[in-house]
C-alpha cells in the first residue's frame, strides 16, 4: 500500500481530508492574497449585506415577532445577528447625520440641538450614539422579559431581541432623516428630531404586540402598553438627564 498524504489546515494545524477544515472551517487551499481574493471578499461582503442585513431589516419592519422568534429558536443562517444589526444601523445613521452637517449649517436640515441636553452634550451623544443606546438595552430587555418573553426566552435572549428592536428604531430614524433631507430641497425649514419619537412609540408597540403573539399570555394589550410606557419613559429620562450628567462627568474628568 502507498503512503497517504495528510494535509493540515494552515489556520489550526488539524489534519484535513476535504476542501474545508472540519475543525475551524477554513479552506484547505487558502493561498496568497491577490487581486482575485480581494475582489471575492468584496463581493462576499456586498452579497452578505444584501441577502442578510437588508433582508433582516425588511423582515423586522414587517414581522418583528417572527424574525426574533426564529432567530432565538435557532434559525440564524438567513438573518443578520442582533449585535451586528444594531451596530451597522447605528453607524450608518451617525455617518448620515455627519454628512448633513457637512453639506449644510448644523441643525439647518434636522434640528437636533439640545435633544440629548444643552451645550456640547448632544453633539457628543450623537457621535457616541452606539454607547448611548447600548446603555438602555438592559433596561428595555428587562421590561420586555418581565412582561412578554419570560415563559420561553432567557433574559440574555431577550437582550438580543432588544438589539433587533433598537436597531430597527435607528433605521426608522434614518428614514426620517433622509425624508427631511429630501423635503429640505422643497424649501421646508429645519424639522425637529423630536418629531421622530412618534416612530419610536409606534414601532415599540408593533414590535411588542407582534412578539407577544408567540407567547401564551393574558392581558396582552395591557402588557404591550406597559412595555411601551416603560421603554419610552426610561429612554426619555436617560436622554434628558442621564446623558448630560454622563457627558459632564467625562468632560470634568478630562480637564
Amino acid at each position: 500500500m502507498g503512503l497517504t498524504t495528510v494535509n493540515h489546515c494552515r489556520n489550526c494545524e488539524h489534519p484535513v481530508d476535504d476542501l474545508f477544515c472540519g475543525h475551524c472551517g477554513q479552506r484547505l487551499d487558502a493561498g496568497r492574497i491577490d487581486a482575485s481574493y480581494v475582489l471575492a471578499e468584496f463581493v462576499h461582503f456586498i452579497t452578505n449585506i444584501r441577502h442578510r442585513f437588508i433582508f433582516t431589516s425588511l423582515q423586522l419592519l414587517s414581522s418583528p415577532g417572527r424574525v426574533t422568534d426564529e432567530f432565538i429558536e435557532g434559525k440564524r443562517k438567513k438573518y443578520q445577528s442582533p449585535v451586528s444589526y444594531f451596530l451597522l444601523w447605528t453607524t450608518i445613521y451617525i455617518l448620515f447625520l455627519s454628512y448633513l452637517d457637512l453639506v449644510a449649517v448644523k441643525n439647518q436640515i434636522i434640528d437636533y440641538s439640545d435633544y440629548f441636553g444643552p451645550g456640547d452634550t448632544t453633539p457628543y451623544a450623537i457621535g457616541h450614539l452606539g454607547f448611548v443606546l447600548a446603555a438602555v438595552i438592559p433596561f428595555q430587555a428587562l421590561y420586555l422579559y418581565s412582561l412578554v418573553t419570560w415563559k420561553r426566552f432567557s433574559f440574555f435572549e431577550t437582550m438580543a431581541a432588544t438589539m433587533y428592536l433598537l436597531g430597527t428604531i435607528v433605521l426608522l430614524q434614518l428614514m426620517f432623516a433622509v425624508l427631511v433631507w429630501l423635503v429640505h430641497f422643497a424649501g421646508v425649514g429645519a424639522i425637529n428630531l423630536a418629531i421622530s419619537d412618534i416612530l419610536k412609540v409606534l414601532y415599540l408597540g408593533w414590535f411588542a404586540a407582534d412578539l407577544s403573539k408567540r407567547f401564551p399570555l393574558k392581558l396582552k394589550a395591557l402588557r404591550v402598553t406597559l412595555f411601551v410606557g416603560l421603554a419610552i419613559g426610561t429612554f426619555t429620562l436617560w436622554r434628558l438627564y442621564g446623558v448630560p450628567m454622563l457627558v459632564q462627568t467625562i468632560h470634568l474628568g478630562t480637564q
